[in-house]
């Protein structure tokens, strides 16, 4: 096992660790978003948060966390390279940092945008998820397209979110009115509808799952409710300067 600080090594030291000396095994990452990198003979071939996997969301992956652990164990993994390691690790750091970019305008993919554009155009409006996955590209750059429409005025934030349709039935760790309100009989758009906010919904939420909440999509969801978070953090304080 090799075990250690990003406080003392960054991720890209141990990537490029890992693959010049040819492991294969499993890198651990346990920072505020914790994800995974699958390696095979110094190659990566694998990895994601929680049950997100793929290479969306290892490009959705901070590649520089100041904070947290790292743990790797050999392991029996198989498959392809996704890319040559240092093509991956150039797109993945490029990406990641466009990534922050583009949260500044769209919050996250899970924002659900209305507009005249293909995709958008429903009068409801779609998520930036929905869109990537219903047009088969990468949500990367479906994410990025809509942030430029948004900017260009030609799609606005309608104020829901992906996550809104998950219905859970979950008491949580915590006896609160919220807890008590996921009970698998409204899904969290409606019990935004009744009142609770947005941001108290997503701090429980981020909560629940860091502390072992799984369900179908617990992946994508921490990794947007994070982004959010930081997004009105940012927001707010910007409001006060």
């Amino acid at each position: 096992m090799i075990q250690g600080l990003f406080s003392d090594v960054p991720l890209i030291g141990v990537l490029s660790l890992l693959h010049e000396t040819g492991q294969t095994g499993v890198l651990d990452v346990d920072a505020e978003l914790p994800f995974t990198v699958a390696f095979a003979r110094g190659q990566v071939v694998e990895g994601g948060i929680l049950d997100w996997t793929g290479l969306d969301a290892l490009h959705a992956s901070p590649m520089l966390p100041t904070s947290g652990s790292f743990s790797y164990m050999r392991r029996d993994v198989t498959g392809s390279a996704i890319s040559p390691f240092e093509q991956f690790t150039t797109d993945w750091a490029r990406i990641s940092d466009e990534w922050a970019q583009i949260g500044t305008v769209i919050s996250s993919p899970s924002v659900v945008l209305s507009g005249p554009m293909p995709l958008f155009d429903q009068e409801k409006g779609r998520s930036v998820r929905a869109a990537a996955r219903d047009a088969g590209l990468p949500l990367f750059e479906v994410a990025a397209r809509a942030a430029d429409a948004v900017q260009a005025g030609k799609l606005r934030p309608t104020g829901r979110y992906a996550w809104y349709g998950l219905r859970l039935n979950h008491q949580g760790q915590r006896q609160s009115a919220l807890a008590r309100a996921l009970n698998g009989n409204l899904n969290l758009g409606e019990i935004v509808e009744r009142g609770f906010s947005p941001s108290e919904v997503r701090a429980y939420l981020m909560a629940e799952i860091r502390m072992g909440l799984r369900f179908s999509g617990s992946g994508w969801v921490l990794r947007d409710l994070i982004w959010e978070t930081e997004r009105e953090t940012h927001a707010s304080s910007d409001f006060m300067l």
